[in-house]
């Protein structure tokens, strides 16, 4: 069982893709019934008048996009993580295809722009920008919110499907609304998380040390894990420090991805599984890792910092290998599992079977926070990430200047 992505394969071929909006309703009302965790939710969101109120309101619609935000508004209610409804008109259903159909970290394709988005108002605002993909090649930064696409309203897979190529976006950012042509890639979002990793990597220079930089993007295949291994060996293993971005993305990474920077796994965090029926205790296997980088490092954080990456940031802060920089991750820490995942189906569900904790400790709902807190406000669009500012200098500051013997001390806040 692969824990570290926090979701189960389980493929259903109860519904297929003609189904009616009710039909595919009553199939999710009866997993979701039988599997959520934690159990008690059943008791509130559950209910026989809650199942009459939202059955009627399925069988008025026309189709399964309508259905989608119908679902989904009672599964946020449900505020655990790992749950959600996809139809094949959102980017984070190819991603899931991907990882639990295909298994191929290219397959399937869609037109798709490298960015997260978080919705206010109904209006997509940039969170994150993958390193050398569309969105940042165009001059879209974090916190610009995207009110139009070619004169209709912006969607990320709706503005770019079938037709992505030149696209104008019409662009708020903070108080100026500007135009920003740009062309999408076709792409897995698995893929692009892999070659983002690649396109992140970069070394600052300042009197004499180096400080490499690599983001981890995600953590959701064995490709991924290969180019972030050789990004780190082959291109920041000289570096006096690192900074490691473990922000935004998708969860995934295990211990694996912390073998780089640690010289054995002897302590290692422990984690346990716990569902309806038994808690499962697991600990890492002993082992000795060949090659580690053991300089200063910084971790960057933020509130997109999710699933398996908040393991990693819970290993670094532990053991205090790193400084942990930036804002509380999400908290993103259950099981889920993968449902309705037949190829032939234009919808995916995202269910929370079980909780994930981390040494006894619960990272659901809670996260991991931060040994400095630096903000990087979402509400406004900055021409400087002022966490990775941060983090650079911090990471200097544990280097010492060549013919010192200490490094300058950082100074808590």
């Amino acid at each position: 069982m692969r824990v570290a992505l926090g979701i189960l394969l389980v493929v259903s071929s109860c519904a297929r893709a003609e189904e009616s909006p009710s039909a595919i309703f009553d199939q999710f009302w009866r997993v979701a019934k039988e599997k959520v965790y934690p159990h008690d939710l059943v008791d509130v969101h559950f209910t026989d008048a809650q199942y009459q109120r939202l059955h009627e309101q399925a069988s008025s619609m026309a189709n399964v996009y309508e259905l989608t935000p119908l679902i989904n508004r009672l599964l946020s209610a449900l505020h655990v993580s790992h749950t959600q409804f996809y139809d094949d008109q959102t980017i984070d259903f190819y991603l899931f295809r991907s990882m639990f159909d295909t298994r191929d970290i290219a397959k399937p394709e869609v037109n798709h722009i490298g960015a997260q988005f978080m919705v206010d108002d109904g209006q997509y605002i940039v969170r994150e920008v993958l390193n050398g993909y569309p969105a940042e090649r165009a001059g879209l930064r974090r916190g610009d919110r995207l009110l139009k696409a070619n004169n209709a309203d912006f969607h990320p897979y709706r503005s770019f499907n079938p037709e992505g190529h030149d696209v104008r976006l019409l662009v708020q950012r903070n108080e100026e609304v500007m135009t920003i042509v740009v062309s999408a890639v076709r792409e897995n979002p698995n893929q692009s998380f892999e070659r983002a990793i690649s396109n992140s990597i970069r070394t600052y220079e300042k009197d004499g040390r180096r400080v490499g930089y690599v983001r981890l993007w995600s953590g959701t295949h064995k490709d991924i894990l290969k180019t972030f291994h050789d990004g780190v060996t082959e291109r920041l293993g000289k570096a006096d420090a690192i900074v490691l971005d473990l922000r935004g993305g998708f969860g995934g990474a295990w211990y694996d991805y912390l073998d780089l920077f640690f010289a054995d796994r002897k302590d290692y965090f422990s984690f346990s599984i716990i569902n309806r029926k038994e808690t499962l205790q697991h600990k890492a296997e002993p082992q000795i890792n060949k090659w580690h980088f053991d300089g200063p490092m910084v971790v960057l954080v933020n509130e997109g910092t999710r699933s398996g990456k908040e393991a990693l940031a819970y290993q670094f802060k532990k053991t205090g290998r790193a400084l942990l920089l930036g804002t509380t991750t999400q908290g993103a820490f259950s099981l889920g599992e993968a449902i309705f995942n037949d190829r032939d189906k234009p919808y995916f569900l995202l269910l929370s079977s079980a909780e994930l904790r981390l040494d006894g400790n619960k990272i659901e709902g809670v996260g991991i926070s931060p040994d400095v807190q630096v903000e990087y406000d979402l509400n406004e669009s900055s021409p400087v990430d002022p966490q990775l500012e941060a983090a650079v200098q911090a990471a200097f500051a544990r280097v010492p200047l060549p013919g010192r013997l200490n490094a300058i001390p950082v100074p808590p806040r």
